[in-house]
């Protein structure tokens, strides 16, 4: 069996993400490893949650349009001017 966390009286899924992960933005990864007690808002003590393995790389930070895998995915793709490459149009147009 996996990790576990007994709750305090008054936590929340993103304080509860944040004590486990340094962020809140595991609560959705908490929520579903824990589907059962999805109903409670502020949970009461005692109760004993199931915590995903953390992440082994860092989160990133980074809007997605700024990320790599925004690049990856073609994201942000665009043409001005028929020209694939915005830096070489803005030059030309200086």
């Amino acid at each position: 069996m996996g990790e576990t966390y007994t709750t305090i009286q008054g936590d929340t899924w993103d304080s509860i993400s944040y004590k486990l992960y340094g962020t809140e933005r595991r609560m959705g990864d908490l929520i579903v490893a824990n589907w059962d007690y999805l109903d409670i808002l502020v949970f009461p003590a005692g109760v004993v949650l199931t915590v995903p393995p953390a992440e082994e790389t860092a989160l990133n930070n980074q809007p997605f349009w700024r990320s790599d895998d925004a690049e990856e995915s073609g994201y942000y793709e665009y043409e001005v001017d028929g020209s694939e490459n915005l830096t070489d149009t803005l030059q030309e147009a200086s």
